[in-house]
């Protein structure tokens, strides 16, 4: 047998190396997703009503295991932006809901962003229904609802009726991130398949002829389903037919992605948003997406499928971190898998089975993180990295867990955090709607517990040596 000294000479030229892959997704600058409305996988793929989005799938990669998370538009579409459904009410005109979103982590980013609504009748329309027939629906629009977007921010006048998307391409204006919504005939909500197959094939190809779309570019585009067919799909899984939004046939293109390729890993609504958080770098993804794996597999830099090998979920390549960084990655491998190890640029952080849920306090800087596993032989099979920064903690108490607006479907709520302070942290504490989980010494929290279904409010806060409280920070999250 190896002695131990060379099998860690091996380790660290492999890592230097590269010697295995990674499950990665590539950087992009331009993302575009267009929604329809309520049609199952088996309404759409096959379907001779629909020629060419069924061409798009011969070219492009298609989502055989999508199934979204529930029914009813805006809060199924909102899984998309917030990674939670934050609205249940299709009819609201509220701009004020506070929760994260991927227009907030745009803007951090210094990105560009808007929404291109068919039939909306003025940029900033505020209305539920609005054009010709009232035939745009609020509901379809879910980037609005948000504080971040409400008239007064100059981020109200970033949704505008379609027809400026035109204009925007002939000045070569379009922004970084760009969500379009047919009208109502026109996304299969009252209209027909054929009337959707043919707005696509009028509109898609305009928006391939750019240059993000051409070979080499960096463009991805999602043709997503909000959700199944009403009241007959309600499956969450190949296994699961009852509780969520049903099965739903989903596209990804661009150069990037694998020519023809069919996934048959499970995802939903929360992984498109992981992905373009990952392909675009954003630091932060809002709600349940920032435990999400990306939807890796669909690309050309990545492996396929994720039977065999390491899949790094959080943090995403090239991402950007305050403070803590969790780090979640899981192994699969057709051979027994006695540990996994983690390394950060050179030091090892931890030794782990196949699957890793870990939080780190890291030294401000460039970090090239990677995880390894390794058979019941001790010999290394499979390695993936991801490099991202992390920048200075702020003094005060940071909750990582849960995320803002967070959705658990079970009882059991994982609660992670840690305090940064310029004085001795003696303690923290955790409290949920008003009563005390449990204290911890030192400045860090990594416990589960298990709590009743409904609204949460978690409070984690620190305390010095002579128990006077420093810092406390809130999250609102619910359990199903």
């Amino acid at each position: 047998m190896q002695s131990l000294a060379l099998r860690v000479s091996a380790l660290l030229l492999a890592l230097s190396t590269g010697f295995t892959y990674a499950q990665t997704v590539p950087r992009s600058s331009h993302v575009w997703i267009i929604t329809e409305e309520n049609h199952s996988y088996e309404d759409v793929v096959g379907n001779t009503q629909m020629p060419y989005y069924n061409e798009l799938i011969k070219q492009y990669g298609l989502a055989t295991q999508f199934y979204a998370n529930q029914h009813s538009s805006l809060p199924a579409l909102m899984w998309f932006v917030a990674g939670a459904p934050v609205e249940l009410n299709n009819d609201t005109t509220s701009c004020a809901h506070m929760q994260d979103n991927v227009v907030r982590e745009l803007l951090k980013s210094g990105y560009k962003w808007k929404t291109y609504q068919e039939n909306m009748p003025y940029a900033g329309f505020q209305g539920v229904y609005g054009g010709t027939n009232n035939l745009y629906y609020r509901r379809h629009n879910p980037l609005i609802d948000f504080s971040d977007v409400c008239p007064g921010t100059g981020q109200d006048i970033k949704s505008v009726p379609y027809t400026q998307l035109a204009t925007d391409i002939a000045n070569n204006a379009t922004p970084n991130y760009i969500y379009i919504t047919p009208d109502s005939d026109e996304d299969a909500h009252n209209g027909t398949l054929s009337s959707a197959d043919q707005w696509l094939q009028d509109h898609v190809p305009a928006i391939l002829a750019r240059p993000e779309f051409a070979p080499g570019g960096d463009g991805i585009l999602f043709i997503l389903w909000d959700e199944g067919t009403l009241y007959t799909d309600n499956r969450c899984s190949s296994t699961v037919s009852s509780g969520c939004g049903g099965r739903t046939a989903n596209l990804v293109i661009g150069p990037q992605v694998k020519a023809g390729y069919k996934s048959t890993i499970t995802y939903h609504n929360q992984n498109v948003l992981k992905t373009i958080c990952a392909v675009m770098g954003l630091s932060t993804c809002p709600g349940a997406a920032a435990t999400a794996a990306p939807m890796a597999d669909f690309f050309k830099s990545a492996t396929t499928p994720s039977t065999s090998g390491i899949i790094i979920s959080t943090p995403g390549n090239g991402s950007v971190e305050t403070g803590s960084v969790r780090f979640i990655a899981s192994a699969s491998e057709s051979k027994t898998v006695s540990q996994t190890q983690v390394w950060d640029n050179g030091k090892k952080l931890g030794v782990y089975g196949t699957d890793i849920d870990a939080v780190y306090s890291l030294a401000p800087g460039t970090h090239t993180t990677t995880v390894v596993d390794y058979d019941s032989s001790y010999n290394p099979i499979h390695q993936a990295s991801v490099t991202h920064t992390v920048q200075a903690a702020i003094e005060g108490v940071q909750i990582i867990s849960p995320t803002p607006s967070e959705v658990f479907n079970m009882t059991t709520v994982h609660v992670v955090a840690h305090a940064t302070e310029s004085v001795p942290i003696s303690q923290v504490q955790v409290w949920d709607n008003g009563h005390k989980l449990g204290r911890y010494l030192g400045a860090d929290v990594n416990q589960y517990y298990n709590l009743s279904p409904g609204s949460h409010y978690v409070t984690v806060l620190d305390l010095d040596q002579n128990y006077n409280v420093l810092h406390r920070t809130n999250v609102s999250y619910s359990v199903q």
